[in-house]
């Protein structure tokens, strides 16, 4: 394992890929499995006081590898739904607000159904599919999984 650091200019930090808060300080920890963390100088200093670093990484990927079923289950539920009123019978809300008449809700019409599902089927769930698996490239080259 090795670690690197580097600063950001001010209005151009990241969020710290272990607790989500807004960074400048990014310390870059290079786990020997081909993991890598970015993380702001506070995480740092818990994760180096654990022992069990190798195992983040793991759980990291199992983590990834969990929203990678997730994106694919609403593929195929999405998949299934023909009309709003399926999709709301199967849990999934197809409650909007009506913009003839604020803070009122109604169910989307078929063509409102249409649009999000195919914006959904077509751009943003296979977008996050890719920027998943594009970081699991990155961050996880050599990490095996142990067996359950």
């Amino acid at each position: 394992m090795w670690v690197e650091f580097y600063t950001l200019p001010k209005g151009r930090g990241i969020s710290c890929e272990h607790c989500g808060a807004y960074i400048l300080n990014v310390n870059v920890i290079h786990f020997d499995n081909g993991f890598t963390l970015k993380c702001g100088s506070e995480c740092f200093g818990k994760l180096m006081k654990r022992a069990d670093l190798s195992e983040y990484s793991i759980r990291a990927l199992k983590r990834t590898l969990n929203s990678l079923k997730h994106y694919n289950e609403s593929i195929s539920k999405w998949s299934q739904w023909e009309t709003p009123e399926e999709a709301e019978a199967d849990g999934c809300s197809q409650r909007i607000e009506a913009p003839e008449s604020p803070r009122t809700w109604r169910i989307r019409t078929q063509k409102e159904f249409e649009e999000e599902r195919a914006f959904l089927l077509n751009q943003f769930f296979p977008a996050q599919i890719r920027r998943r698996e594009e970081e699991m490239k990155d961050r996880f080259k050599n990490v095996c999984l142990p067996p359950d």
